[in-house]
């Protein structure tokens, strides 16, 4: 056996090692967030009730909820593994799809970021109104 490829055959198998914890790691996290995402959308989607002052604007507000989950997409189906090649000549473009998908995940964190400052500066302003109107 060549020396040199065994060599490299043992350091591509740390190096997958060390993919499947990080791996991991960002399974827990999108599995927090998404059940936080969750916990604050139920949140918000209560709070937008609030806004319904007749039963017209209470159909408006729901309808238009009922459309926002009706265009939620499902969370993730699981693919037994026999459905997925392991040929290391797929490999290249298989890491290529996952950093497009990963710069592309950025963006929608950012993104996602800005829209939770401007959620929490209105959470803000109708708080200190809510005070304002019961003193």
């Amino acid at each position: 056996m060549n020396p040199a490829g065994s060599a490299g055959q043992t350091r591509l198998q740390e190096i997958f090692d060390a993919f499947d914890k990080a791996w991991l790691k960002y399974w827990e996290s999108y599995v927090a967030l998404q059940n936080r995402l969750d916990d604050s959308l139920r949140g918000a989607r209560e709070v937008q009730w609030l806004s319904a002052t007749d039963q017209g604007k209470l159909s408006e507000v729901n309808r238009l909820q009922r459309d926002l989950f009706g265009s939620m997409p499902r969370r993730l189906d699981y693919t037994p593994l026999g459905q997925v090649t392991q040929d290391l000549d797929s490999a290249s473009s298989k890491i290529e799809e996952l950093e497009v998908a990963l710069s592309s995940e950025e963006e929608a964190c950012k993104k996602l970021e800005e829209a939770i400052v401007i959620l929490k500066a209105q959470t803000r302003m109708m708080k200190e109104s809510l005070a304002q109107i019961r003193k």
